[in-house]
């Protein structure tokens, strides 16, 4: 490539960095809110998918939130978040064993979030998009095992501070109430580096103890400081 190519090249290259660069600080906006919803535990005493079990078992879970939107379709963002959990052998697979386990769980996660339909700071018009989001983080719970008879000779009682590392995806969608005030409604899944929210560890030689999950629904309100 002679020197003028090289040249018209690197301005170019300019010239579209200095575009791109333009345009997000023009698209970009901050979101903060809260929410407010449901948490269900998935690990040794709450092993299945019962509607009853989801019912009996939703715990109330509130988290605070803060988001960097760098245009119109993708941000990144920070959550904290608190729940009490609970879950009992009653309502699922094991109904005769007795046990059930109650936790409380504080969850730190950052995350990117990105839309499928524009939704942004100069889009009034657009009163409503779709999102999914994926982060990663880490969480705290200390369970308290209970249980009506004595417990398995198999089963190692866990019951106290536990952290770990956690990894999580979501879906939702957000509606927009006015230039400023957001309404959102997601789902998200959450996987959690540790076995301990029951309370305990199956040392059976057929168990396979993977790691515990948790799920729920929230609904949240947010400001936008466009």
């Amino acid at each position: 490539m002679n020197r003028p190519l090289k040249l018209s090249a690197l301005s170019l290259v300019m010239l579209l960095s200095l575009g791109l660069s333009a345009q997000t600080k023009y698209t970009k906006y901050y979101e903060f809110g809260a929410s407010l919803g449901t948490l269900n535990m998935s690990n040794g005493i709450a092993n299945s998918n019962r509607v009853n079990a989801f019912f009996a078992e939703a715990a109330p879970n509130l988290s605070v939130f803060a988001k960097y939107h760098f245009n119109d379709w993708f941000g990144i963002g920070f959550d904290v978040s608190y729940a009490n959990l609970k879950a009992a052998d009653i309502n699922h697979e094991n109904a005769n064993r007795g046990l059930s386990v109650t936790t409380s769980m504080a969850h730190a996660n950052a995350f990117t979030e990105i839309h499928f339909i524009r939704f942004g700071k100069y889009h009034l018009e657009d009163k409503y998009t779709v999102f999914v989001k994926a982060g990663l983080g880490f969480a705290g719970w200390n369970p308290e095992l209970t249980f009506d008879d004595l417990v398995p000779s198999t089963l190692d009682i866990e019951t106290n501070a536990y952290n770990g590392m956690t990894s999580f995806y979501g879906i939702g969608a957000k509606y927009r109430l006015g230039y400023h005030s957001i309404l959102t409604f997601e789902f998200r899944y959450t996987n959690i580096n540790g076995n301990t929210t029951d309370g305990f560890i199956d040392m059976a030689p057929e168990a396979t103890n993977p790691n515990d999950k948790v799920w729920g629904f929230n609904f949240g309100y947010s400001y936008a400081i466009l």
